[in-house]
């Protein structure tokens, strides 16, 4: 590092009174613009003290654009559209199911307006939040109660905690999931207060080793593996059968059913995969799930089953801190409402993308392909290729879908190219890639977006020549 280049850095005094920064510190924006220049200031000290050197005219422009730049991200949306070209239908990283229409509306006219959401308009009092949609839950899966709180890990714990309280949680070890980036059962489990019992192998739990685990106030879990497939020397209860022995125990069953399906997908590829509907029917006492997988919602956690036991969640007094907004119960009211109507599942994004034929598949991977076929570079080769995709979600390990991928082969280089070039375009578009190439997967995109997909390949073949430290 060198001493005399920290002396050169621009202080930020003096950044504040350059005319291009100086514009944008006007009234109530100084203040974090003066945070802003701050940090920039901050960053670049710490790389000059890293070992990097310039002379006082390139740290002007360095630090000047730098906080350009950080002023323009401000004031542009903090996320950033992506298209999802992975083939992974409900994608956990992307936000995983995209809206219904009808559920948009509802959810845009809720928040432009007071809504009677916990106001009994007809008695003239306070009424209970999330009524109405709970009631259509209901309905829906044929549980005698229903509770909307923000995602399904808080449903989980909230069952686990209004139930069990520091008594013990019996849970096959076969049933320990680990989802997501930090989500990890047992740890979630542990911070409800209870005392959580290991029952059976890893892959294989009979009914007497739950029996013996159960002691009063005792609580059993059932946990559906969602994300992973367990095969060859394996032996679990079916939840029919748990559900008996913990009646006739006078025992409370919980079920995590993960992806809260209501409707049968068997003919979209999904055969085997259980309704909430079936699930309610083997006699649960309670039933969790998520609101934005197989449902095809919005990020709820949904708890359904027994009403003594729901009306035990409700009165939980940290049922308020997982509560959801006016928005989110609209949205998932305008898709519980498409689904009494018995609406196509053409009208939910997700199920659409699962029930999509090989010919839609093709034509659109067709049409892509087409539209650049004039555009390609020297040395680049596109072809439509048969290809699996996921379900994604934590909703099934084993299901794969037939799909169709545009993929292009070309120099490794270019390839990895244009590859970061579609990450870092606006929108984003997220593809495959490996040793065959670069791919896009049509199952999880829409008509209208294969215009913006074809314009961001040809934008990131327009641009393949290296640029300094690869910026986008």
């Amino acid at each position: 590092m060198s001493e005399n280049a920290l002396r050169q850095l621009p202080s930020v005094g003096q950044l504040l009174e350059h005319p291009e920064i100086a514009a944008l510190a006007q009234g109530s924006a100084r203040s974090w613009v003066t945070r802003l220049v701050q940090r920039v200031v901050d960053e670049e000290r710490a790389r000059l003290r890293a070992g990097g050197d310039d002379d006082r005219g390139e740290l002007t422009r360095r630090t000047v654009a730098a906080v350009l730049l950080g002023h323009r991200r401000a004031l542009r949306p903090a996320m950033r559209r992506v298209i999802n070209g992975t083939g992974i239908l409900v994608h956990t990283n992307l936000g995983r199911s995209l809206l219904p229409e009808r559920a948009i509306a509802w959810a845009a006219d809720a928040a432009r307006h007071n809504l009677d959401l916990e106001t009994d308009l007809e008695a003239n009092r306070r009424g209970r939040r999330g009524r109405g949609v709970e009631a259509k839950l209901s309905l829906l899966t044929g549980a005698a109660d229903a509770l909307v709180v923000n995602n399904n890990a808080a449903a989980l714990w909230l069952a686990v905690r209004a139930c069990a309280g520091a008594n013990r949680v019996v849970l096959s070890r076969g049933e320990i999931v680990a989802i997501g980036g930090s989500f990890r059962l047992d740890e979630i489990l542990r911070e409800t207060g209870c005392e959580l019992v290991e029952v059976g192998t890893t892959n294989r739990t009979r009914a007497q080793d739950y029996r013996e685990a159960l002691r009063p106030g005792a609580v059993v879990l059932k946990v559906h593996r969602s994300n992973f497939v367990q095969q060859g020397f394996v032996e679990e209860v079916a939840l029919r059968e748990l559900a008996e022995l913990c009646r006739a125990a006078g025992h409370v069953l919980i079920y995590d059913a993960g992806s809260g399906q209501l409707a049968d997908l068997s003919g979209a590829g999904l055969a085997g995969h259980r309704t909430l509907q079936e699930d309610l029917a083997d006699g649960p006492d309670l039933v969790t799930c998520s609101g934005d997988k197989l449902l095809g919602g919005g990020q709820a956690g949904l708890a359904l089953g027994r009403r003594d036991l729901i009306a035990r969640l409700r009165d939980h007094p940290l049922r308020r801190a997982l509560r959801v907004d006016k928005t989110t119960l609209a949205a998932l009211d305008g898709t519980l409402t498409l689904y009494l109507e018995g609406a196509h599942l053409q009208d939910v994004p997700t199920l659409a993308f699962l029930e999509r034929t090989q010919d839609e598949l093709e034509r659109m991977a067709g049409e892509l392909l087409a539209s650049l076929a004039d555009a390609a570079p020297a040395g680049w080769h596109g072809s439509v290729v048969p290809g699996l995709a996921q379900v994604g979600g934590g909703c099934s390990a084993d299901a794969t879908l037939p799909t169709r991928l545009v993929q292009w082969r070309g120099p490794r280089e270019e390839l990895e190219r244009c590859h970061r070039r579609l990450r870092g375009g606006d929108p984003a578009v997220l593809v495959r890639i490996g040793q065959e190439g670069l791919a896009v997967d049509l199952r999880a995109l829409r008509d209208d977006e294969l215009p913006l997909v074809a314009a961001a390949v040809a934008a990131a073949w327009n641009h393949l020549s290296p640029i300094d430290g690869e910026a986008t």
